[in-house]
């Protein structure tokens, strides 16, 4: 006899009767179970089933988003049921499932942060559920250049440095080294930088994360100025100027951009046509246009990838400024700063904010990379001691709504301050210093000499306090 026939015959009921009882039975239970776990899900209020953030994207570009995943559809979440800690401002959007969580400003370095979203509800409004989640933003690294001068009656001198660091530690990795090292940009991962050679022309290098260098090519013998780097391609510029007697064509700051992918090395084209010979240029983050300054100090747009001839936006004496937005420039004439909006054309006069309780006038300014506002060095003439008084000033809010703070002031009497650069999260201040501009003694490069005692310090902007300092100088995040 078989099994089947011998479980038939001992149970009375037939197989096939038997077969589907017993999936039937399955079936049901696989629904209750389905069932309930719907329930749990939905009657349960939502759930959190994913993160997602950029944590090196989100300490250097505003607008940064912390996607939050869920079980299910939501309701519009409003940006008062967020909490961030520490406190950032954000704005809030709601897909379906998912929460996105925009910061309207970059985070601090190297810092812990929580967030939860209250009052989150799916299609039953009475399931309310409440959301956390945390994360760490990590710190670039930043590069300065340190140079070393030559000792008198010295045949040889010790090299330049790049190094690369970060202003919550103390350590340094050097990056490259070099006899002269004019000035660098990093491009990615890599390193765009000027050399000298003997006779003090200039070359052009890209170094690798490796520290390893190949030499780039340049339009001839002759001066780089002005290296800047693209932000939005593996593109360089800068000035160049032919040696008197170089043979071929012949350069006068000839602007000049290198495609590191191509290795191709190009001019701007100016209104007529020509290459343009600038005194002042730069890149508009997060585009692909510049702004190029001519030599009658008209300012002109230019788009690179276009045929389109350029299009003049004034003439100022001095282009101060980009604004990390991509469409704002500062600019000067003898009188007075402006903020010029290119997206517009409105140009708005940037007053001088008084302090200390006496008469300033402006000098440098960068911009805030989150908001509206800008650092702006602040210089006051006293005539009890006939020296230049030197501070740096916050200026935040909207125009005609501003507000001003003292960020950092010179600490020694004699102390100047040479130029000062923002990171990336508008966090921390890098202010080129000299301490004593009586004394101070010129390295003697022939483009961008700096005092050979030349300190750069770090400076906390909420605070105030300096957090670091180091010997040198172009502090570069």
């Amino acid at each position: 006899m078989s099994t089947d026939s011998a479980a038939s015959a001992a149970t009375g009921v037939p197989v096939d009767r038997l077969f589907r009882r017993t999936l039937g039975g399955l079936l049901v239970g696989l629904l209750v179970l389905c069932l309930g776990l719907v329930a749990v899900n939905v009657l349960n209020g939502p759930r959190l089933t994913g993160t997602s953030i950029d944590t090196t994207a989100v300490v250097t570009q505003a607008n940064q988003r912390l996607v939050l995943e869920t079980n299910q559809q939501l309701a519009d979440v409003s940006a008062d049921q967020v909490t961030v800690t520490p406190a950032s401002a954000v704005q809030v959007q709601t897909t379906n499932d998912t929460i996105i969580v925009v910061f309207s400003q970059p985070l601090a370095y190297n810092t812990a942060y929580s967030v939860a979203v209250t009052g989150v509800t799916g299609p039953f409004a009475d399931r309310v559920s409440t959301l956390t989640t945390s994360f760490r933003t990590e710190e670039p690294p930043v590069y300065v250049l340190t140079r070393t001068p030559a000792s008198a009656g010295a045949t040889t001198k010790a090299p330049d440095r790049i190094v690369r660091t970060a202003v919550g530690s103390a350590e340094t990795t050097e990056v490259f080294t070099a006899p002269y090292i004019q000035s660098f940009v990093p491009s990615g991962d890599e390193l765009v930088v000027v050399t000298l050679a003997d006779d003090l022309t200039s070359r052009l290098s890209l170094v690798g994360a490796d520290g390893t260098a190949r030499e780039l090519t340049l339009p001839g013998t002759g001066t780089v100025q002005d290296l800047l780097a693209s932000g939005v391609s593996a593109t360089v510029g800068f000035r160049f100027s032919s040696v008197a007697g170089a043979a071929g064509a012949v350069y006068d700051n000839t602007l000049f951009l290198l495609d590191l992918t191509q290795g191709t090395l190009s001019t701007v084209d100016g209104l007529d046509g020509a290459p343009v010979q600038a005194i002042s240029w730069g890149f508009m983050p997060h585009r692909a246009e510049i702004v190029a300054q001519i030599f009658d100090t008209t300012l002109l747009l230019v788009d690179p990838r276009s045929d389109e001839a350029p299009i003049p936006i004034g003439q100022f004496p001095t282009l101060n400024a980009f604004a990390p937005d991509g469409v704002r420039i500062a600019v000067s004439d003898q009188e007075r700063q402006y903020v010029l909006d290119l997206s517009t054309g409105t140009e708005d006069a940037i007053v001088p904010q008084d302090v200390a309780g006496t008469t300033p006038y402006t000098a440098e300014l960068r911009f805030l990379t989150g908001g509206e506002g800008y650092v702006q060095r602040v210089a006051e003439f006293d005539q009890a001691t006939g020296r230049v008084l030197q501070s740096l000033i916050l200026v935040s809010g909207p125009p005609g709504e501003e507000t001003s703070r003292l960020v950092y002031q010179p600490v020694l009497d004699y102390e100047t301050v040479v130029g000062f650069s923002l990171s990336p999260n508008d966090q921390y201040l890098a202010v080129q210093t000299v301490p004593n501009s009586d004394t101070q003694l010129t390295d003697g490069y022939p483009v961008g000499a700096q005092a050979t005692t030349t300190t750069t310090v770090f400076v906390d902007i909420a605070t105030g306090a300096i957090t670091r300092s180091i010997v040198g100088i172009d502090a570069t995040w």
